[in-house]
């Protein structure tokens, strides 16, 4: 990824597994503007981890925030938005599913999100420079 911390743009996010350790992510604006600017003004956002069968981890945000540049493929890695509940949604292995929001990267430790469990506690927020 690039050297950059932040910019205009893209915004360095830590997520954090209770007990488990960190990772990080990247938001990237343009690929969900408002998305974007709804999230980064509620982070930190926490909540216990959910999975749709072995394709997504997620965790709701209770944000209200509609649809917006929908796709419905995603790559492993990807953050998207699940607008039906407001879930911010780690991939985690290539798929095809509902219209999300695309909004970002996963940058490190993508292994631990596959291997987190239903109920562990997840936390999203800005990274510290």
């Amino acid at each position: 990824m690039s050297g950059a911390n932040s910019s205009v743009s893209r915004f360095r996010l830590v997520f954090e597994i209770t007990g488990k350790g960190t990772g990080e992510c990247e938001l990237v604006r343009h690929l969900a503007p408002l998305t974007a600017n709804a999230l980064l003004k509620a982070l930190p956002v926490q909540d216990r981890v959910h999975r749709l069968e072995d394709k997504l981890v997620y965790i709701e945000t209770g944000l209200t925030i509609g649809a917006e540049k929908q796709r419905t493929q995603f790559k492993r890695g990807d953050l998207a938005l699940m607008p039906s509940n407001a879930s911010i949604c780690f991939v985690i292995k290539d798929c095809i599913i509902q219209n999300l929001n695309p909004i970002g990267k996963i940058i490190s430790n993508i292994k631990m999100v596959e291997s987190c469990q239903p109920g562990d506690v997840l936390t999203i927020k800005r990274a510290t420079v």
